[in-house]
């Protein structure tokens, strides 16, 4: 191998190891008090401050709902007795606790979902997904109740007041409350409602549609003579709080989530990691969707009926007590009333992993807050080769592992003749090595000189030196969309292999160091890394002929050992049987097929490239400007 075939090999390293460092500025740690990280969720504000100059808003304790003939101002009081006016306060949590009204639950579950709603709110408490646990074998409960409550509604009220329909008791229209179970009642209709006067003419409703075997439902918002109560002719519809954190490092799972607002083609994010300070998006115009997400999970509210007139998205960076930090998000869906005798609008919540198939079956291009590192790149690679790939071997072969041996397998020989082109150039290049050293040393005073003659005499010999280079750069977006794809995809998470190899998407473990090695910040030790620069130092051996460079026989598997011992395991393997194929393709190459004689002497007229006839050509016509100059003097 060259100096220009080892020179791609290390830029190759070096440009994972400037995006390792690029897609984790801040390298992930491991909490020592889980309990720790849940007690720093703060209890998320009613309200919000719009600056309208800018369309950047800023979390404060205050909500502005504007328009161009009106601004209302509306103040928020947190403490534990919330003022909620004449209107609401005898319809408030705190009204029914002073007067023994207790709360009541109804569970709803289903074969992927167990959901809990409470008429505290009459929403959405908790909701456990019953195909998946967290990183520590925990039932996956997504919704954080003691932050608040979800889907609730939020406007001004006559009184000048903000009112959240999380502080208010509902009633339901199922008293049994028990458990459902939509595998034996097939689909369930629930109904919560607060009448806000004795006759019954002015509600709230919401009315929530279950179905079998979906991680979907639907809920209903019904204002009844709104303009009795409602001052203005807006109101919010919002998710209050982030998903739950469902895996080991906290800031590992900050690092992929984000908000998400989909309006006219277009998503936009928001990235909290971006901010200093606490950040919101403020929207307006047609909205098809908004969306939160963790690493794996994610939380959509997809309007039915008509699209909400605008949306908002939020987001703060919140460090933890240890180490590390997390991001908390809300996002909503602002609407216009059309209607004040009964305002109606229904959407579709979402509850579900983000599994590209599962998203794509939902159109509305949910598959885009799929968020790759290096997007750009990954996105296209992933989903039109790697996951439709990995997924039809998937339906033969149950094991995850096995099916990325098969891709590397396929890869392999998809790249043959590439390698196969590059191993002839090497060995060709192996037997050039006694009439290099002669040039070396014949012009050992003028290295320029002497690299000039080896460039000659490549070109004599046909021999493109960095043609070595080339299947490592086309191998290159690969590694990175499979980087990405391991990293990031639920199909992986948690998928076990053979031996210690538990989960092909996070990095195997086999051992902790008492200390961090500098640079790399990297504190544990990976096995199938191991494995993998192991193969590196053999491949690299069988295929060094200068040994000026031995020692980078040595540098770069080290160097890119410790680089991949922070990597996926499922990565690792791939790179681990990849390296195999190729130190068997080169060991029956050396074997059996040797390469041909060079004769190192020949001076075999060679014809030339049109790039070195314009050179030539170029080099006459200089020669003829400078006779002609002579002679003018």
């Amino acid at each position: 191998m060259d100096k220009k075939s080892i020179l791609g090999f290390v830029l190759i390293g070096i440009i994972l190891l400037v995006w390792l460092f690029w897609s984790s500025e801040n390298q992930r740690k491991i909490m020592e008090q889980r309990e720790a990280e849940q007690k720093q969720k703060q209890e998320l504000t009613d309200t919000l401050a719009i600056d309208t100059d800018s369309n950047r808003q800023v979390i404060k304790d205050t909500i502005s709902f504007t328009e161009e003939s009106e601004r209302d101002s509306i103040e928020i009081l947190s403490d534990s007795r919330i003022k909620l006016g004449e209107i609401f306060y005898p319809h408030s949590i705190e009204y029914a606790q002073k007067h023994n009204r207790e709360e009541k639950f109804i569970t709803v579950s289903n074969s992927l979902a167990v959901m809990q709603f409470t008429n505290y709110g009459g929403t959405l408490r908790e909701y456990t997904m019953t195909k998946f646990k967290t990183w520590d074998k925990l039932p996956l409960q997504l919704v954080d109740w003691r932050t608040g409550k979800e889907l609730d509604l939020l406007f001004t009220s006559k009184d000048g007041v903000t009112i959240n329909t999380r502080n208010l008791v509902f009633e339901a229209d199922y008293e049994n409350w028990k458990n459902v179970n939509l595998d034996v009642d097939s689909n369930f209709t629930l109904v919560y409602s607060v009448n806000l006067d004795s006759a019954g003419t002015q509600k709230i409703l919401k009315t929530y549609t279950f179905q079998k075997d979906s991680y979907e439902f639907n809920v209903k918002y019904e204002l009844l003579n709104s303009g009795e109560w409602l001052s203005g002719s807006k109101y919010q519809i919002v998710w209050g709080s982030s998903l739950n954190l469902t895996e080991f490092r906290s800031d590992e799972e900050a690092n992929f989530s984000e908000a998400f607002a989909y309006m006219g083609g277009e998503l936009q994010t928001l990235d909290a990691s971006e901010f200093d300070e606490e950040y919101i998006g403020d929207y307006n115009g047609n909205t098809e969707y908004v969306s939160s997400r963790n690493k794996y999970f994610g939380i959509f509210l997809i309007p039915n009926s008509r699209k909400a007139d605008g949306s908002y998205l939020s987001g703060k960076k919140v460090n933890l007590p240890n180490e590390g930090f997390r991001e908390e998000y809300s996002i909503g869906l602002k609407l216009d009333v059309k209607d004040d005798k009964r305002e109606t609008f229904d959407l579709k919540v979402l509850l579900v992993p983000l599994d590209y198939q599962i998203l794509k079956e939902y159109g509305k291009d949910l598959e885009l807050t799929l968020r790759f590192p290096l997007d750009f790149i990954v996105r296209p690679i992933a989903q039109w080769l790697i996951l439709p790939f990995f997924n039809f071997l998937h339906m033969f072969i149950p094991n995850f592992g096995l099916v990325i041996i098969v891709f590397a397998i396929c890869l392999k020989l998809l790249l043959n003749p590439l390698m196969k082109k590059q191993m002839e150039s090497m060995k060709k290049m192996g037997t050039l090595s006694p009439k290099m050293n002669e040039i070396r040393e014949k012009y050992k005073d003028d290295p320029v000189k002497a690299n000039q003659q080896i460039m000659k005499l490549y070109k004599e010999q046909d021999i493109n030196p960095a043609g070595g280079c080339i299947p490592m750069l086309l191998q290159l977006p690969i590694l990175y969309a499979l980087f990405g794809v391991f990293r990031s995809t639920i199909e992986l998470r948690q998928q076990p292999f053979v031996l210690w190899i538990t989960d092909l998407s996070a990095p195997d473990i086999i051992a902790t160091l008492p200390f961090k090695i500098p640079i790399f910040g990297i504190d544990s030790i990976s096995g199938v890394a191991l494995l993998m620069g192991v193969t590196m130092f053999f491949q690299q051996k069988m295929t060094m002929t200068d040994p000026k460079q031995k020692a980078l026989i040595y540098v770069l598997p080290v160097m890119l050992t410790l680089l991949f011992f922070n990597f996926p395991s499922g990565l690792n393997l791939y790179y681990f049987m990849f390296n195999l194929l190729s130190i068997a393709q080169q060991w029956y190459t050396n074997k059996y097929k040797p390469a041909p004689p060079v004769d190192t002497t020949s001076k075999k007229p060679r014809k030339k490239s049109w790039m070195e006839k314009l050179q030539d050509r170029a080099e006459e016509l200089q020669k003829e400007r400078s006779k002609m100059h002579r002679k003018r003097r």
